[in-house]
């Protein structure tokens, strides 16, 4: 069959499909999808979260409480009652101001002394820097 007599032939069958009673309204009416209306008071949680179904639709992200407990948790609410209970601390104490450590006024009298007699002092390790002999401890009156 060449390519005009097959779009003849599809134009004669449609012609007659639409003219049979009840024809040309089947085109027309399209099957309908039905969702039954869910239960009152039903929730369904998912992982975007939970939708409850009533008089009243509300939607919670996932890990927020349900606001009306679901039939199937017997009436309680899993998230307002968490199993650990901390209780508030009533013993507090303010941290200390004052964290200066105790300090040998000998030794502080020493550093303070070798720190303005000699430039390259280092008080952690209590030496200086000589141009010829490297490093040499501080000797001070305060020893």
């Amino acid at each position: 069959m060449t390519v005009f007599g097959k779009i003849a032939c599809g134009f004669a069958l449609g012609l007659g499909l639409l003219f049979l009673p009840g024809g040309g309204n089947a085109a027309s009416n399209g099957s309908r999808i039905v969702i039954p209306p869910r239960a009152p008071g039903s929730v369904l949680c998912d992982y975007r979260g939970c939708f409850g179904f009533g008089r009243e639709q509300w939607y919670r992200r996932p890990g927020q409480p349900i606001p009306n407990p679901p039939p199937s948790a017997g009436g309680r609410n899993r998230f307002d009652t968490p199993g650990i209970v901390i209780p508030p601390r009533n013993n507090y104490v303010p941290p200390k101001t004052d964290y200066r450590a105790p300090v040998d006024s000998r030794i502080r009298r020493h550093q303070i002394w070798c720190a303005q007699r000699y430039r390259t002092y280092n008080p952690g390790t209590n030496l200086y820097t000589t141009l010829r002999n490297g490093f040499q401890p501080c000797r001070s009156p305060y020893d």
